[in-house]
């Protein structure tokens, strides 16, 4: 019977039972090298990636095609991050908006939560948005998908200007508040919460403009840039 993958692991390369040649077990070279040859598909829809079985498990877990739950609460929903874009937009109404790596974007944010898409390959991101006391707003993006060892991993730059400045302000340059991230992944972003972030851009109410420009709205919404890069493939 084959020793598979985990033989290699182990001192000299060879396991107690069959160097002492007692057990139940005998070494077969010929069998070993068949078996660890052995390739078995990944069960994940959409992934038609196949491995060898003893590395299946490393696989599954770190698949871009791994199932993402619902954000929305009491919805059961499970499936891939592509698949879960579309219940989201379809069944839920979370607005959804296309981006482009390494460009800004300019994304006003009104509600709690706004799914980008990238252009390039699909992946999907949320955006989330909290209160952060009265007097400021705490806005968070994650990659949503099974594990963030998975490549490409992301990083972000969000940023707000501020459009009306201060009375009296330098009229040279506007105020403006700025993050950069490492960006991580979760399969349950709907437990996403902007302020339980590692970090997060802390946004005054002061950098808020009102909703579709209506002055008279009391509804404000961030105006906000943002800007996603791969940092590895």
């Amino acid at each position: 019977m084959g020793c598979g993958g985990c033989v290699a692991l182990l001192p000299g390369g060879q396991c107690r039972t069959c160097e002492d040649g007692n057990g139940f077990f005998h070494p077969c070279p010929a069998l070993d090298a068949i078996v660890s040859s052995t390739k078995i598909a990944c069960p994940h829809a959409g992934c038609q990636t196949y491995v060898p079985y003893h590395e299946a498990a490393d696989h599954q877990s770190a698949c871009p095609h791994a199932p993402c739950a619902c954000t929305e609460t009491g919805c059961g929903f499970v499936g891939a991050p592509h698949a879960l874009a579309g219940h989201l937009a379809d069944l839920h109404s979370v607005p959804v908006r296309t981006v482009q790596y390494g460009r800004a974007s300019q994304v006003p944010v009104s509600g709690p939560r706004q799914l980008l898409v990238g252009e390039e390959d699909g992946r999907a991101f949320l955006l989330t948005v909290g209160a952060l006391g009265a007097a400021a707003a705490a806005v968070s993006v994650v990659c949503i998908r099974q594990s963030a060892a998975t490549q490409p991993r992301f990083s972000c730059k969000m940023w707000v200007n501020l459009v009306q400045p201060a009375a009296g302000a330098n009229s040279g340059r506007a105020d403006m508040v700025l993050v950069d991230i490492q960006m991580r992944s979760t399969t349950r972003p709907g437990a996403v919460v902007a302020v339980n972030e590692l970090t997060f851009l802390a946004v005054p109410r002061m950098y808020m403009v009102p909703v579709a420009g209506d002055a008279a709205s009391m509804e404000l919404e961030v105006p906000l840039n943002i800007r996603i890069d791969k940092i590895s493939r």
